[in-house]
């Protein structure tokens, strides 16, 4: 008996017939133990050296009473999940569909994919969602009232007020006493300069200031550089507003394993904290559980009604996912399994990840640093992420660049 990921392998159990009653008791113990460690789904492979669906009645009632039940296979049981594969293929697109980055599911333009977005870094994670593109994000800010300031991720991001009240409340971090007289400040005023020159303070000084507070999400910043600091929720249950946050970060995928949740919410949220979650929203019909990718064998969460509406979507167009849009923290073991970064730009061919690059946005262009991918996809690779260039109109660059394409030609 074994962990294999994050659920329980079973190879054989031995037990006299004579102590069943006792084994029934003390191993569903056992396997509930496990659930402190966040395993819950066990897979039995055989029982006093039988396999598991050839043993007599007596065997088969003691495992249907501890929950095991067929995988299927003709060979294993299960307990605490399903079995219901579908192709990576169909889970990408899915995926995509339901983050608006399939062909059939894009936003009008720029305007609508803010409007239905709840955080942005920049115009690569916009551009991708819309089909048309008038107006860059820099733009759009003073129209829409939005602030830039730390997400759950550490990384900076452009939401409205109110996103940044609830991510503060989720963190739940006290202030420093030293720090409440600058958050006081920033109450009455947003100007950075007043402050500086009050308190005779270079800018270097001040960012040394006020960069820990931009971190812990006490500040904000808006558009014309001014910071304001952020209230807390009021009266509010904190697990409940957490529990609605991972609801929401959730609803959007098809299938998700407990490992890319952790990495989606951000540290503030505890893998035991999450876990709990996910049972409820099994509980109550949201999520099934269990094997559900058939080439990964790691325990997942999936939408059903989600996999069972599959078949009406037609097949994603090639496309590149920027290291600025949250779904590459979705394919982050994927990332540094297959093609050894930690970020990058993840380029998608027939709905397989078939090549990651890394590249310096300057000067309106994309300047190609680093490239990883199947050499005999190579040609396709290139090509959509000429393709992606174009769409941004940023053109490839760079002496990297230039080697492949003299590579392919």
């Amino acid at each position: 008996m074994f962990v294999v990921n994050d659920y329980l392998e079973i190879k054989d159990i031995n037990i006299p017939h004579s102590y069943l009653d006792d084994f029934k008791e003390t191993f569903a113990e056992l396997l509930e133990n496990y659930r402190d460690r966040l395993i819950d789904v066990s897979v039995l492979h055989a029982f006093n050296g039988v396999p598991v669906h050839d043993c007599d009645e007596n065997i088969q009632q003691i495992l249907s009473e501890l929950g095991f039940s067929s995988m299927g296979d003709g060979e294993r049981y299960i307990r605490g999940g399903v079995v219901e594969p579908r192709s990576r293929k169909e889970i990408n697109r899915l995926l995509f569909f339901h983050h608006s980055i399939h062909q059939n599911s894009r936003w009008e333009n720029e305007t609508i994919a803010l409007e239905n977005s709840i955080e942005l870094r920049d115009d690569f994670s916009l551009r991708g969602r819309c089909e048309m593109f008038r107006v860059n994000l820099d733009s759009m800010v003073a129209a829409h009232q939005l602030h830039q300031g730390s997400n759950l991720r550490g990384h900076l991001v452009w939401a409205r007020y109110q996103h940044f009240q609830r991510l503060l409340s989720i963190r739940n971090v006290p202030t420093e006493p030293e720090d409440e007289e600058i958050l006081q400040f920033f109450r009455d005023t947003n100007d950075p300069d007043l402050y500086m020159e009050r308190n005779a303070m270079s800018r270097s000084e001040f960012r040394k200031l006020v960069s820990p507070l931009v971190r812990s999400g006490h500040l904000i910043q808006d558009y014309r550089g001014g910071f304001r600091t952020v209230e807390p929720l009021r009266k509010i249950d904190l697990w409940e507003v957490k529990r609605n946050y991972l609801r929401k970060l959730v609803e959007d995928y098809p299938v998700i394993t407990l490992k890319q949740v952790e990495r989606l919410a951000g540290a503030s949220f505890a893998p035991e904290e999450i876990s709990d979650v996910m049972h409820d929203f099994e509980a109550d019909g949201t999520l099934i559980k269990g094997f559900l990718v058939d080439d990964l064998q790691d325990i997942c969460w999936g939408r059903l009604d989600m996999l069972e509406g599959m078949g009406k979507i037609g097949r994603t167009r090639d496309l590149v996912i920027p290291p600025s849009d949250p779904l590459i923290h979705y394919f982050g073991s994927l990332l540094r399994e297959r093609f050894g970064f930690g970020s990058a730009y993840l380029v998608f061919h027939k709905e397989e990840p078939i090549a990651a690059f890394k590249a310096n946005t300057r000067n309106d262009k994309i300047e190609l640093t680093d490239f990883v991918g199947d050499s005999e996809l190579e040609k396709e690779a290139i090509r959509v992420m000429k393709e992606f260039a174009w769409e941004h109109d940023m053109p490839l660059s760079g002496k990297l660049f230039d080697r492949i394409r003299s590579r392919i030609v």
